[in-house]
């Protein structure tokens, strides 16, 4: 399941990167005050969605761009953000990303984050630990002040 997160996010990613060259010429849409959709983000999150339902069509979904739910009863529900930063994209600002999980029985097991802008995966399964483009993070043993 995480492989198919990755790929997806892939995807959206490889949209966003299009459309950040043109990024003027982009529809944009007032959700809430400073709060901002773009037809990108629409576009990612389709294509997130069509490769996750292609590859588990029994499974749902929660969707920020859209009310798409499909299988409301499953135990499996995609939690989607296609284009986390929306802000930053539109204002020509490369600090966004694509940010998928999953959940089972309301416990998320897989996390991404990919970074289309500097090509970097953020990826996470529950008891397995986190990684950054197949390297695995840790938490420093540096202290955070200085001593006295």
């Amino acid at each position: 399941m995480l492989n198919v997160a990755i790929k997806a996010a892939r995807a959206a990613g490889s949209l966003i990167n299009r459309a950040s060259l043109d990024v003027d010429l982009l529809r944009v849409s007032t959700k809430s005050p400073n709060d901002f959709v773009t037809e990108v983000d629409q576009m990612a999150e389709q294509a997130i969605i069509e490769i996750l339902l292609t590859a588990y069509p029994g499974h749902g979904i929660l969707a920020e761009e859209s009310a798409h739910a499909c299988a409301k009863n499953s135990e499996y529900v995609w939690i989607i953000d296609p284009l986390d930063g929306t802000t930053n994209f539109i204002h020509g600002f490369p600090v966004y990303a694509v940010s998928i999980a999953l959940a089972f029985r309301d416990q998320v097991q897989q996390a991404v984050v990919y970074d289309p802008t500097r090509n970097d995966m953020f990826y996470a399964s529950k008891g397995r630990g986190a990684f950054l483009n197949d390297k695995r993070l840790r938490v420093s043993s540096a202290s955070a002040w200085p001593s006295r």
